[in-house]
């Protein structure tokens, strides 16, 4: 008489190689998680410094409207510190000459304070009558 003698279970080959496949799959998707989390918190720097360049812009054209009283056009800068979505925020504003009578780029860019790069910039085309 022979006898049939089924082993039940799994070997160990096979737990073992089904714990490798696990193991690349969870750390794949712990990678994935963390690329999403950085990029996340790039996004809402660059979204905020572009803000506060865009805030920067605004003043800029108000004075190239006359909005601003004749009192405080001095009092516009091309540099400094934000304090805006509760960070401090520094900002540049570069001004260049361009084709046209009275026709000036400018371009604001801003960064984190401690920051070393800005992270956003933005950039309009002005026509100032200095006189």
């Amino acid at each position: 008489m022979i006898s049939s003698h089924r082993s039940q279970g799994f070997t160990l080959i096979e737990v073992a190689v089904a714990l490798a496949i696990l193991s690349l799959v969870l750390g794949g998707a712990l990678s994935v998680v963390s690329q999403y989390s950085d990029e996340r918190l790039r996004l809402r720097e660059r979204t905020f410094a572009t803000q506060v360049s865009w805030n920067r812009l605004m003043e800029r054209y108000q004075f190239a409207q006359n909005w601003i009283p004749a009192t405080e056009r001095s009092n516009l800068q091309s540099k400094g510190f934000d304090e805006q979505y509760g960070q401090e925020w520094r900002w540049q504003v570069n001004i260049e000459e361009a084709m046209g009578q009275d026709l000036f780029r400018y371009e604001v860019q801003a960064g984190p304070a401690q920051g070393k790069k800005m992270t956003g910039a933005l950039a309009m085309y002005l026509v100032v009558d200095e006189r």
